[in-house]
């Protein structure tokens, strides 16, 4: 949700209908609530495959960017060609 049509929803409360229009990038919106319900996180055990990868791919970038940081490097000019 952008963040006006989430304020006006977080302040409703159920069956209710807000009391001026919402205004976002999308336009203007008259917002019911008709139901809500608690955020539920997923369990660690279906999430954990997805999560390796990220782990992975962080602590890849973590080594480069160490690398980088300690490379030495030289940029020299090109030597002149030789004249014929």
């Amino acid at each position: 949700m952008v963040p006006e049509f989430g304020a006006a929803v977080s302040k409703l409360e159920k069956g209710k209908i807000t009391d001026e229009p919402v205004k976002t990038q999308f336009g203007y919106h008259v917002i019911q609530l008709e139901d809500s319900k608690p955020i539920e996180a997923p369990p660690f055990d279906e999430v954990k495959p997805n999560l390796a990868p990220q782990v992975q791919q962080q602590a890849l970038k973590k080594h480069l960017d160490d690398l980088k940081a300690k490379a030495r490097i030289e940029i020299v000019a090109a030597p002149a060609p030789a004249a014929k």
